[in-house]
């Protein structure tokens, strides 16, 4: 069983089996000392897809559309210097799933049940809905209608159908809510035609009510090459930014556990420097004596001493190792932060390390 799970939510088209595609094809081979590895029947899958998106040419290398009464339950495990950091589930099912809830209720609820119990929720925004009016345009009358243009083809083709969905995730984890993230696929299409600071505009437009108090948001725009939609989708496949989307459901939840693990750890070495300190007295305790020395508890103290340091030296090497994972994840977000935005509180906010990490 895995250590999490992460739900991606996405009408049919929006891109989001290519994204599973792009995240193993990138990671596989490795990134900075992160890998990404899976299971034999999923590496065999995954891999003849890479084949076709290398050795094809047009919309065929890509993977066909998800049936409608398909499921599929991904699990990857990202590890850093061969290192385990955390194994996660990644579900994949066919969009059109989230129109036609009565026509496959056992998918459909499947999907719930995902979402319920998911520690991040990732949004697919397909970026060719953006690709609406005139690319690079100077008018500014025409540059407010297209703007429009872009919004309302959002609102209309995506957010309709997905906002109801994030109301449930958010109802599902009313304690604490964990990260949404908007994935914006095929950014390579749509690019030209946004304008600074646009697609910002437009997610926090079309789905308002994630960007409010106690909430934390991503947006990432990925694409699986920057021109792989050249010469009719012949172009070289060169993921952009599809690691990072991932990563950033893998801190939040692996800082989580971390937080967790140095809270059972801590508890653990008070428990054996009390121990330690009861042995000690009790070995003072026979030192004192003038006479009738019991020296057998004297060496059962003391080897209890030696059994409860070697104890909190065991546990402070695990910290180390999970304090050292955690702050690989940090750092390769922080390395990659200029291409993503991140708002807390509905506000736009620079990504830093909370200072949760620095107690680790």
């Amino acid at each position: 069983m895995a250590d999490t799970r992460f739900t991606g939510l996405g009408l049919s088209g929006s891109g989001k089996t290519c994204y599973v595609l792009g995240m193993y094809y990138e990671m596989c081979v490795g990134l900075r000392g992160f890998t990404l590895t899976t299971t034999n029947q999923t590496a065999s899958k995954l891999e003849n897809w890479m084949d076709e998106l290398d050795e094809k040419s047009g919309k065929e290398r890509f993977p066909a559309g998800t049936s409608l009464t398909e499921f599929t339950n991904y699990s990857f495990m990202l590890n850093y210097h061969k290192e385990p950091i955390m194994s996660f589930d990644w579900n994949d099912y066919g969009g059109r799933t989230l129109h036609s809830r009565e026509d496959n209720q056992e998918v459909f609820e499947k999907i719930n049940d995902s979402i319920d119990t998911s520690t991040a929720l990732y949004i697919f925004v397909d970026g060719d809905l953006m690709c609406k009016g005139e690319k690079h345009c100077q008018n500014k009358e025409q540059i407010k209608q297209d703007r429009m243009k872009r919004l309302n083809n959002v609102k209309r083709k995506c957010a309709r159908s997905i906002n109801s969905y994030i109301s449930s995730f958010v109802s599902s984890h009313e304690e604490a809510l964990p990260p949404i993230i908007f994935v914006i696929t095929k950014a390579d299409l749509c690019k030209d035609y946004l304008e600074d600071g646009e697609m910002e505009d437009i997610l926090k437009e079309a789905f308002s009510s994630v960007f409010g108090k106690g909430t934390i948001v991503y947006a990432v725009a990925v694409s699986l090459g920057n021109n792989i939609s050249d010469d009719n989708y012949s172009g070289e496949v060169e993921p952009v930014n599809i690691h990072i989307p991932f990563f950033l459901g893998i801190f939040h939840e692996f800082l989580n556990r971390c937080l967790g693990i140095k809270k059972y750890l801590d508890r653990e070495n008070n428990h054996a420097r009390e121990t330690i300190s009861q042995c000690q007295s009790a070995i003072d305790h026979e030192n004192n004596r003038w006479f009738f020395t019991d020296y057998n508890r004297i060496n059962q103290c003391a080897k209890q001493i030696q059994a409860e340091n070697l104890n909190i030296a065991e546990n402070e090497k695990q910290l180390q190792k999970y304090r050292t994972l955690l702050n690989a994840v940090a750092n390769e977000l922080v390395r990659s932060s200029a291409f993503f935005k991140m708002f807390l509180d509905g506000k736009e906010t620079e990504f830093t390390p909370p200072s949760e990490l620095h107690s680790i």
